[in-house]
C-alpha cells in the first residue's frame, strides 16, 4: 500500500493547529489564572510542534517524491482501512475545527478534560506516524520527542485538574 507522506504530515499539522486554536480559546475564556497559564503554555508548545511537523513534511518530500512505502506491519487490509479512517477524521476527532470543540465546553474542568483527551489522541496519532514511517526513518527521534512532550502535557493537565478540586 502507498500513502502520501505529505497528506500524513498535513494531518499532524492540522491536529497541532486545531490544538493551538482550542488552547488559545480556552486561555482567553477562562477567568482562572492557573488555567490561563497552562493553556497559554500549551499554545506555545503546539506552535513548536506544528513547526516541527512542517520540517518533517519537508524532509519527507525531499526524500520521497510523491509516495513512500509504509512499514510492513501497516501493509494489511485492516491497517489500510484504519489509515483511511484516520485520514477521514473518524479516528481522531482532533481534526474537527476548534470552533466546534469550543462550543461544547461549559467550564474550566470540562475544558481540561477535553484537552486531556485531545492530547491522548495526539499521542496515539504520533505513535501511528512512527509505525507508518518504520524503524529506520530519520524523523523517528523527533516524533518520539514530540510524543514525550505530549505525555508531559497530559501530566500538567491532570495536575491542573487536581488543583481545581
Amino acid at each position: 500500500m502507498k500513502i502520501n507522506a505529505d497528506e500524513l504530515m498535513e494531518m499532524a499539522i492540522q491536529i497541532e493547529k486545531n490544538g493551538k486554536e482550542y488552547f488559545a480559546a480556552m486561555a482567553e475564556r477562562s477567568d482562572n489564572p492557573k488555567v490561563k497559564q497552562i493553556f497559554s503554555f500549551l499554545v506555545r508548545e503546539e506552535q513548536t510542534h506544528l513547526e516541527n511537523f512542517v520540517k518533517v513534511r519537508d524532509r519527507l518530500a525531499e526524500k520521497h517524491d510523491e509516495n513512500f512505502q509504509m512499514a510492513d506491519e501497516y501493509n494489511t487490509p485492516e491497517m489500510d482501512a484504519y489509515v483511511q479512517a484516520m485520514t477521514d477524521g473518524r479516528v481522531f476527532p482532533n481534526l474537527r475545527s476548534h470552533e466546534e470543540l469550543v462550543a461544547e465546553i461549559k467550564d474550566d474542568e470540562q475544558a481540561i478534560y477535553h484537552a486531556i483527551g485531545f492530547e491522548k489522541d495526539t499521542v496515539l496519532f504520533f505513535g501511528d506516524i512512527l509505525g507508518i514511517l518504520g524503524p529506520d526513518d530519520e524523523n523517528r527521534a523527533l516524533i518520539e520527542e514530540l510524543i514525550r512532550q505530549e505525555k508531559i502535557h497530559i501530566a500538567k493537565l491532570y495536575t491542573l485538574l487536581s488543583s481545581l478540586k
